[in-house]
């Protein structure tokens, strides 16, 4: 029963968040052997100014991030 969250800058239309969460669901279905019926994705926006907030609670010194970004959080300061 995996549930995604995307966490992201504000800007994506609705249309184009709706296409990401079912791409990543048809990936998880394939990738995963998980029924889509059993998927749920949502998303959260942020501001830019409080992106470093999420940056630092969800992403910096975590084990659990198999891809990390690769832009400088100082931009974020």
């Amino acid at each position: 029963m995996p549930h995604i969250v995307i966490k992201t800058i504000s800007g994506p239309s609705q249309k184009q968040l709706q296409q990401a969460a079912e791409q990543i669901a048809d990936v998880i279905n394939k990738t995963m052997d998980k029924p889509k019926e059993y998927i749920s994705v949502s998303v959260e926006e942020y501001s830019f100014d409080t992106w470093k907030n999420v940056y630092n609670e969800y992403i910096k010194d975590k084990n659990n991030i198999l891809i990390k970004p690769k832009y400088d959080p100082k931009i974020f300061e």
